[in-house]
């Protein structure tokens, strides 16, 4: 503890203020020779190592070089008309205006970054783009919010070097801190130092390592938080950056408090608050001087005013009414482009299995009325068949009645999600247009009339997106309508990717609707250049449904029993397969239940493969699942009608559908249909 006492005065001793103009020339000469190095090359990997490399460089630490070199970065991108170097150079004006804390300004910025960046045709650019927008939200503690960012960063950075990964890893180890997941804050901060090269990006593994030690320290183990801070206070001395000395200043008060060494805490606290001081980076002062007013609150009045003061000056800065509002309306707007993507029209799922079973009972009838017909002769017979018929009558208006209500109960949840959507929109925006209207009521009384006028076109602004999500509502409605008709029967050219998707999605909001203790993960993997083939949608959406709700009970019901560690998984696929080729087929997104003895269809054709790592199906049920009223499931939770209604709608496309499975390890359905 001396010794770690002793470290921690050395990080007071190393003079933060004397030091600061040279580190950010230094970090200036380090990002101007990177733009220099940026202005000649073309090749894609080089540029991503370089754009990489320029905000590593620590300029980040210094907001004002950071807005000065995003401006310089953002005229070359035009110049050279670069989509990825215009989504770095407004990356970097975003984190520039974040760190000096006008956020709503700072997520404009960000949205525009992310924007070109899908245009850029880089992963890498954009996985960049989304970590830093969700800077603003994990300032603003909106960790669910945060936590999407960070974990699309990380989709997108599938393929990258590790170093890429590192980020979004470290920024996911911090949300979990915050909201209190510690276990899970200690994988991800941990993958995050795995990841990025230890003598390298000093700037980020000083801010891992005082992750890290927060981790432990909350946990309770104060020798492995002081390892973790003592590395953190080198790194500090080193950036010389007001940013990284708030950092773990904030952190070791945070630490000192909760070992109740009370004036260890109260110093480092006073530390985090004048390094920050009359700097741009003076919002960074709220943690700190919220500290400091409660322990001098009845104490020293003094005081508890002196930091009060610079506590509520760092707060307006950061979170005013107005800014507040901009970045509501902002996230409100990026929310709603995620769900403007079309719906495949859909039919109604009951009205068509009913059609079917009607079908089915005509069927029955059928074979009823030639039997009774032949035993005429016999009275008892006749009697005895009479009053089977009536019982198979019974049960298939029981297994309509499920089947129904089953299939009700699975699309009302996703229907309510997507309508819910807009119609929180239209409230928002409704109650940010009455407080818009009382701020011009009173710029008007004062005579300010150029600043009601601005607040008029905001309003106006407002209007414009109430009747936008106005309009979204109505068309789910529509949507809504046009599921309740029967199916025409008609192909269509239909993109099978978005359709996979959708399903998937709905099947699981639709189960976490009715049974909220059901959790589970699930991942999408679409092969990019399948294009649009003609298919009844309507049809195919039902065969997905049942396939990917099949799977999310497998796993459930096998993760009550599980041991721990089990991770429930839903993996829907799709790939593009020519028989010529016959091996693409077979890769399975379960290896433990790979069967390579399928047959496949002639000619080029899709798969769409749903694989789960549940319960897996027994050698002996395997043989009967496509059978009609045929289930696994308890009494009541299945008709058996589901599997053997998808068969025959993919053999009515022409298609085949087969399943690989090991009891007690998975399954996986695969969907094979012909490209017409």
């Amino acid at each position: 503890m001396k010794r770690f006492l002793l470290i921690c005065s050395f990080l007071y001793c190393a003079n933060p203020g004397q030091s600061q103009d040279q580190a950010a020339d230094e970090a200036r000469y380090y990002a101007d020779s990177i733009l220099q190095l940026l202005s000649k090359e073309n090749n894609q990997g080089k540029k991503e190592d370089l754009l990489n490399a320029f905000y590593q460089g620590s300029v980040d630490g210094f907001p004002l070089v950071l807005l000065e070199l995003g401006q310089n970065l953002l005229k070359l991108g035009s110049d050279k008309k670069d989509r990825m170097i215009e989504s770095a150079a407004w990356s970097a004006l975003g984190q520039g205006y974040r760190l000096t804390g006008n956020l709503a300004r700072a997520l404009e910025l960000h949205q525009k970054a992310v924007a070109i960046a899908e245009q850029s045709g880089s992963d890498r650019v954009l996985a960049f783009a989304l970590n830093q927008a969700g800077h603003i939200y994990k300032d603003r503690l909106e960790n669910e919010q945060a936590l999407k960012f960070y974990h699309a960063a990380m989709y997108y950075n599938r393929n990258a070097p590790g170093t890429y990964s590192s980020f979004p890893y470290a920024n996911l180890g911090f949300v979990h801190l915050a909201i209190g997941n510690l276990d899970s804050a200690l994988y991800y901060s941990s993958k995050a130092r795995e990841l990025m090269p230890y003598n390298q990006w000093k700037s980020n593994n000083m801010i891992i390592e005082t992750t890290i030690g927060r981790i432990y320290s909350t946990k309770g183990d104060m020798a492995s938080a002081q390892e973790h801070f003592t590395d953190a206070i080198k790194r500090a001395k080193v950036l010389k950056s007001p940013r990284h000395f708030s950092t773990i200043y904030n952190a070791l008060a945070e630490h000192f408090s909760r070992m109740q060494m009370h004036d260890s805490a109260v110093y480092f606290n006073k530390l985090a608050v004048d390094v920050v001081q009359n700097t741009v980076l003076a919002n960074l002062a709220i943690k700190p001087a919220r500290a400091l007013i409660d322990y001098y609150q009845n104490k020293d009045a003094d005081s508890t005013v002196k930091y009060w003061r610079i506590y509520a000056a760092a707060n307006d800065s950061l979170n005013s009414t107005r800014n507040n509002q901009q970045i509501q309306m902002l996230t409100l707007e990026a929310e709603q482009r995620k769900r403007d993507i079309d719906q495949a029209k859909k039919d109604s799922r009951t009205k068509w299995q009913t059609a079917m079973l009607i079908g089915g009972l005509l069927s029955a009838i059928l074979i009823l009325t030639v039997m009774a017909r032949a035993s005429r002769r016999r009275k008892r017979d006749h009697d005895k068949l009479a009053m089977a018929y009536s019982e198979l009558r019974s049960t298939q208006q029981q297994l309509i009645q499920a089947e129904k209500m089953a299939s009700l109960g699975e699309l009302t949840a996703g229907i309510a999600h997507e309508i819910q959507n807009p119609l929180n929109f239209v409230n928002n925006f409704s109650e940010v247009s009455t407080e818009l209207i009382a701020d011009m009521k009173n710029e008007l009384k004062k005579g300010d009339t150029e600043e009601g006028l601005a607040i008029a076109d905001d309003i106006k602004q407002n209007l414009d997106r109430i009747l936008h999500h106005g309009k979204r509502a109505d068309s789910i409605v529509k949507g809504m309508l046009q599921h309740s008709r029967s199916s025409t029967g008609t192909k269509e050219p239909t993109d099978i990717n978005a359709l996979s998707d959708e399903y998937l999605r709905l099947s699981y909001q639709g189960l976490r609707a009715k049974d909220k203790s059901f959790n589970a993960q699930f991942h999408f993997d679409p092969e990019p250049s399948i294009g649009p083939i003609n298919v009844v949608p309507q049809d195919i959406g039902r065969v997905l449904l049942n396939m990917i709700n099949n799977a999310f009970y497998s796993v459930s019901e096998k993760a009550k029993d599980a041991a721990p560690g089990y991770k429930p998984m839903v993996t829907v696929s799709t790939r593009l397969v020519d028989t010529k080729e016959n091996s693409q087929i077979r890769q399975s997104a379960n290896p433990s239940i790979r069967n390579t003895n399928s047959s496949i269809l002639s000619g080029n054709s899709i798969i769409v493969s749903v694989a789960d790592n549940g319960m897996g199906i027994s050698e002996a049920n395997r043989n009967k699942i496509f059978q009609p009223f045929f289930t696994t499931k308890p009494t009541g939770q299945g008709t058996g009608l589901g599997l053997s209604l998808s068969y025959d709608i993919i053999k009515a496309h022409g298609g085949e559908i087969k399943v690989e499975s090991k009891e007690g390890e998975g399954s996986e359905f695969i969907i094979q249909l012909p490209i017409v």
